[in-house]
């Protein structure tokens, strides 16, 4: 999942793939145990129906606590409850699987400056 801001290693220990089975899709796998995720509206309100798409929140044991002596960023990343705001765009399928399609972060910038390269 892009760039999910919890630890190096935050798509093996958010997503992943049930050992008994075999990806046949570009799938980025299910939900671990103990993590939750959702797929949220434009405005991060309303969570979407299951196959639209949205921006990919994520909560769990090993989300970070926040920047380090940075509580602006934190604030704009995580919400009061817990939520990690990743801006990875995604949805989930009709069998719970999660697929990661492009990044908001990346969209909102080409948005403001035309034909800029970013590497995130």
């Amino acid at each position: 999942m892009g760039k999910l801001m919890s630890s190096p290693r935050a798509t093996c220990s958010i997503l992943g793939w049930d050992p008994r089975q075999t990806s046949t899709s570009s799938s980025v796998g299910e939900l671990n145990a103990n993590c939750e995720a959702r797929v949220m509206d434009d405005d991060g309100v309303y969570e979407v129906r299951r196959g639209q798409r949205g921006e990919l929140w994520v909560r769990a044991p090993n989300i970070m606590k926040g920047y380090w002596k940075n509580p602006k960023a934190t604030k704009e990343t995580k919400t009061d409850d817990g939520w990690l705001k990743t801006g990875d765009i995604g949805y989930i399928d009709e069998h719970g699987k999660f697929f990661v399609v492009d990044r908001k972060k990346v969209r909102s910038y080409h948005r403001r400056r035309k034909n800029a390269v970013v590497v995130t």
